[in-house]
């Protein structure tokens, strides 16, 4: 839906032609509709995110509509900017749209009359909000040939860096551009292992993304896998985050990762799977004989699994990873106390249930093997049957199949 001063219907669906025409490139109807406006009132037609007319021509590579915009209407696109600060040169770059980015750089010296002497040049070092310029842009959005336009044709820098410090190699790896990556490379190999503001680097955000193949483009051209961004996490710890098993497999598998690595909260590899309840990624890291360590605060990876709410998670660690369901962090919280505060009662009650049936209870007195026995076979009977309570366990298996199976078991 268009914006205008007026916001009646009427506007709002005139707007919507007139933007329809820009993408289509319906010359004749936007010269009907824009006949006896002046440039003032163009610059008003706007989308609901700020962007004008010269933005949807550009985004759809309309140089006929462009130049009519320009030439006849006399809009300064230098001064055309939508809410986020983007200009139509940003768009162009964003939609590959190599010729319309051409004309918007060179316009000034093509039929300039007419052209206010007031009027800016947009040249590809232009910035949206964020510092980004067409040249990042086209890297973030694979856009190959107006990136390979802007660094032959127009001298574009590819060691720019936006407001966060991103460069256009962190964004072309952070998406999977790979030819993007390449191209880059090729130019600038210094930026292989340059970081961002928060000490990111390209093969960093590659493992974030979990493009395997940006990952290995990288590491050929000297990515250092190790280097760690501002809260010590590094490439592994990444992967885990964002779920990438393949990611984790290969640099554990081929680098040699260190699967214990901590960051600087003492979070390893196993925290962040856990964090995000991938069991694919623990039980592989668990396999290798990963560590259960505790994190600064004093969490376990089954305190990280518990508190957001990952049951099948919970499962594994203590299964696989020989977790404690009792162990206290640094506030006094057991996994069983986090699933509660996280508002995840059924998961507390089954750790609870996990922690009464432990062979060797740590908060408990001792007890005679006969009846820990006893408390783990209910768990499994109850398991086996259906709409069953796990947290009433013990009321609701019959005495007869528990003596009769507890017997088998210790027989």
């Amino acid at each position: 839906m268009a914006l205008s001063n007026n916001k009646d219907y009427s506007t709002i669906n005139e707007n919507f032609i007139l933007f329809k025409a820009c993408e289509q490139g319906d010359l004749q109807t936007l010269e009907n509709s824009l006949n006896s406006l002046s440039s003032s009132d163009i610059k008003l037609i706007r989308d609901e995110q700020q962007a004008t007319l010269v933005h949807y021509a550009a985004r759809y590579g309309h140089l006929s509509i462009l130049e009519y915009l320009v030439n006849n209407k006399n809009l300064d696109i230098s001064q055309l900017r939508t809410e986020h600060g983007a200009t139509c040169a940003h768009d162009a770059a964003v939609c590959d749209q190599v010729e319309t980015l051409n004309y918007i750089f060179h316009y000034h010296q093509l039929n300039n009359h007419n052209r206010p002497d007031s009027f800016q040049k947009l040249r590809w070092t232009v910035r949206d909000e964020q510092g980004n310029t067409p040249l990042h842009l086209a890297a973030a959005y694979g856009s190959m040939r107006t990136l390979r336009y802007l660094i032959e044709r127009e001298s574009a820098d590819p060691h720019i860096r936006s407001y966060n410090g991103f460069q256009p190699i962190h964004y072309a790896a952070s998406s999977g551009h790979i030819s993007c990556v390449k191209l880059l490379l090729s130019i600038a190999p210094d930026t292989v292992n340059e970081q961002t503001n928060t000490l990111l680097t390209p093969i960093y955000l590659a493992c974030q993304y979990g493009s395997n193949d940006t990952i290995k483009i990288l590491s050929s051209c000297g990515a250092n896998f190790n280097l760690r961004d501002e809260n010590g996490l590094n490439c592994l710890h990444a992967a885990c985050q964002s779920s990438h098993l393949h990611v984790v497999q290969w640099l554990v598998d081929t680098q040699n990762a260190n699967i214990d690595d901590v960051d600087y909260m003492n979070n390893t590899p196993l925290h962040y799977a856990a964090a995000v309840g991938n069991e694919a990624i623990l039980t592989y890291l668990l396999e290798k004989n990963a560590q259960i360590i505790a994190s600064s605060n004093g969490n376990t990876p089954l305190h990280v699994a518990a508190e957001n709410g990952h049951q099948a998670a919970c499962a594994i660690l203590i299964e696989r990873g020989s977790c404690s369901v009792t162990l206290r962090n640094s506030s006094q919280l057991t996994p069983v106390d986090l699933a509660n505060q996280y508002g995840f009662p059924e998961l507390a009650n089954e750790l609870r249930l996990r922690k009464t049936s432990l062979p060797y209870y740590e908060n408990s007195s001792p007890v005679s093997s006969k009846i820990q026995l006893e408390n783990a076979t209910i768990i499994r009977l109850v398991v086996k049957k259906r709409n069953v309570e796990r947290f009433d366990a013990a009321n609701q298996v019959d005495e007869n199949e528990l003596t009769t199976n507890t017997t088998n078991e210790m027989n």
